[in-house]
């Protein structure tokens, strides 16, 4: 039987490429992810973005295969993935060099030299943008970096494309952003939503070649159709019309309905972030909180990137407990009692984000006693990234200046119910968790893409965000979390002159 009207979600990741073809009642009628590999050393953070390309092949090619009626039926394609990651490209949209990833630090004098030669330039940036030029891995550090230290690539480069650009460039031959995708690119006038133009003002300061730039987009313009040898390629039909990109953070409000008074959306996969909704462009520089263009010109989207988050947990289960990975961490998190025995995790294994953002910090475990053992590090690892969302929580609600009463929790981490009610307990909210809520985040990028070609509107984006299970604090153990809390952020402020440090020269 023929399956009426369906959509393909492709969502970019860090360390996977994930796709999903779901139909217009929000059935997820395939999925399928693969693994992506990055280089890192010292300030470099690189990715093969060739390899992403035929990661995104690989996964859709499998979706075909599982759903091949529901693949014929695909109308739109929507993209999301990663940002203030920098694909330098050809004219084809193919690399001319290695993706910079968002934690490629490399560009972050270059961004320092505006503020020396701008005097205007700190307060202009926030001004019209919303951050300032401190590179540390945002994508205009990444294009400096690229246009004056690798004159060879930039000779080579027709476009600076975000990682969801890039792919939508694969798909269509186009070479496009919009005012979403290129936030960290720094050169948007984001005071008002639905740009075109990147600032003259912000240009200037920064010095870019602006015609290595991507044209903007309006954000509800499709980029086009699949190229007929890539859909033949992909299995799936010529007349897709591929749609506006979109970051996965921005994804992440559709997938949690974040839009919803008194919602927040959380996400953890390889970090955490929170998302909310709110009516104006606002800064909390202080905190590291900010809002940003989300995928409609009528709300800004609050954005708080906490740092890593599932991350610390993959690295303690592969390389530090061995208790049997992720498919056994409820078994090991039943087995230890709610505030792990006094131990507290610290989560910052790659420099702290907000709500105090310093690269040089570094994490680790506190209060070990002889009695603890690997099963109380797991759990305190779980409890240590949510004691980091609980410090985050009261700044991002003083930006929007409304309580979140309730969260949405979707990523990889959200399929342990074990993890998902600590964060209940430690934050007091309840946390609703989607089925599947892995593949959340492609599911909303394929309903986005069904939105914007017609087939949907944005009260059935808010139905189809379907919430699932919800886990309601304990109260006797928010009653312990509650008195890690404090100490938790405590052993930030005491570690953090020793961090720098150790790692000044890092």
């Amino acid at each position: 039987m023929s399956v009426v009207t369906t959509a393909l979600g492709i969502d970019v990741g860090t360390t996977n490429v994930k796709a999903a073809i779901v139909g217009l009642d929000g059935t997820v009628h395939a999925t399928a992810s693969r693994n992506l590999v990055a280089d890192v050393e010292g300030e470099r953070a690189e990715l093969d973005a060739d390899a992403q390309w035929r990661a995104v092949v690989d996964a859709v090619g499998a979706c075909v295969a599982a759903a091949p009626g529901a693949a014929s039926e695909i109308v739109a394609v929507g993209v999301d993935s990663q940002y203030s990651s920098i694909v330098p490209v050809d004219a084809d949209g193919r690399p001319v060099a290695p993706m910079r990833l968002w934690s490629d630090r490399r560009g972050t004098e270059r961004s320092f030299a505006i503020l020396r030669e701008h005097e205007d330039a700190f307060m202009g940036f926030i001004e019209r943008h919303g951050i300032p030029p401190v590179g540390g891995g945002l994508s205009l550090g990444h294009v400096l970096h690229l246009q004056h230290d690798c004159p060879d690539v930039h000779a080579r480069t027709a476009a600076y494309l975000e990682p969801m650009d890039h792919i939508n460039a694969r798909l269509t031959g186009r070479l496009a952003g919009n005012q979403a995708t290129q936030f960290m690119s720094q050169l948007v006038d984001n005071r008002a939503l639905g740009q075109t133009t990147y600032d003259d003002v912000l240009l200037g300061w920064s010095g870019v070649d602006a015609s290595r730039l991507p044209p903007l987009l309006p954000m509800d313009e499709p980029i086009g159709p699949v190229r007929p040898e890539v859909a033949d390629s992909l299995g799936i039909p010529a007349t897709a019309i591929v749609h506006a990109g979109v970051n996965d953070t921005q994804a992440g409000s559709i997938a949690t309905d974040a839009y919803r008074d008194g919602r927040a959306g959380l996400s953890i996969g390889t970090t955490s972030v929170l998302v909310d909704a709110i009516a104006t462009k606002e800064v909390d520089l202080d905190h590291e909180v900010l809002s940003c263009p989300g995928p409609f010109t009528d709300r800004y989207l609050v954005f708080a990137e906490n740092g890593l988050g599932g991350k610390p947990l993959e690295h303690v289960l592969d390389n530090v407990v061995h208790t049997g990975g992720f498919d056994t961490l409820d078994e090991v998190l039943d087995r230890v009692p709610a505030g792990s025995g006094g131990v507290l995790f610290l989560p910052w294994l790659r420099g702290s984000m907000a709500p105090a953002n310093d690269q040089h910090m570094r994490g680790g475990y506190v209060n070990m006693s002889l009695e603890t053992g690997r099963n109380e590090l797991v759990r305190a690892t779980c409890e240590g990234v949510a004691h980091n969302l609980a410090w985050l929580l009261p700044h991002a609600e003083a930006l929007t200046g409304e309580p979140v009463r309730e969260l949405v929790f979707v990523g990889g981490a959200a399929r342990s119910a074990g993890w998902a009610q600590i964060v209940a307990d430690v934050l007091d909210r309840p946390v609703l968790v989607p089925d599947r809520p892995e593949v959340a985040i492609a599911r909303a990028t394929a309903l986005l893409a069904l939105h914007r070609h017609g087939d949907l509107d944005r009260d059935d984006l808010s139905r189809l965000a379907s919430s699932g299970g919800t886990l309601h604090p304990i109260a006797a153990h928010h009653d312990v979390y509650a008195r890690h809390q404090p100490q938790f952020e405590a052993v930030f402020e005491a570690l953090r002159p020793i961090s720098a440090a150790l790692n000044a020269g890092s």
